[in-house]
């Protein structure tokens, strides 16, 4: 069994971003994995101030983060997680402002843990009204070149393959 967290980017709870997330999810849980959500777009998320509190170690684990925000309901799923689910549409050839927001806060824990000790899986979901995946992959890739984390798949407008990736998870 793994944990698995997913990042929405979405801006609505039942969009097309939600359909594949849900597909992924069911299919996830059928092996019996647990899985938890997030849907960013109705959290109250700032952005990261380079302060450096991160790299002092004087926060816990579960609270990394000088700033006191949502993320701290993030934090402890993300230390357990085995596979971190990035999910959004694309706006402007890029992830959402959520996620991309989240996923810069995410840069405290794994600092105070070190990089090196991070490892993880990742997937990516993605939905867009004309756009390629393409650009997306060169976004993931610095999550496997420079944090070490396995892809094991990415999705774009495609229910069926959310759910195969959710399916693979054992």
């Amino acid at each position: 069994m793994k944990r698995i967290l997913i990042l929405n980017g979405a801006g609505r709870r039942n969009g097309s971003t939600a359909e594949m997330t849900r597909a992924f999810a069911e299919a996830a849980r059928a092996n019996g994995n647990e899985v938890e959500e997030f849907f960013l777009q109705y959290m109250d998320i700032r952005g990261c101030v380079n302060c450096g509190t991160c790299g002092r170690n004087v926060r816990t684990a579960d609270s990394p983060c000088s700033r006191k925000d949502d993320m701290d309901l993030i934090y402890p799923a993300f230390g357990a997680a085995d596979v971190v689910v990035f999910a959004s549409p694309v706006y402007f050839w890029d992830i959402t402002g959520p996620l991309k927001t989240a996923v810069d806060r995410l840069y405290a824990p794994l600092r105070r843990s070190g990089i090196a000790d991070s490892k993880k899986e990742f997937a990516l979901l993605m939905t867009s009204g004309g756009s390629t995946i393409e650009h997306m992959l060169d976004w993931c890739s610095s999550f496997e070149n420079r944090l070490g984390w396995t892809r094991i798949g990415a999705a774009m407008n495609d229910v069926e393959e959310a759910r195969r990736i959710g399916a693979g998870i054992k």
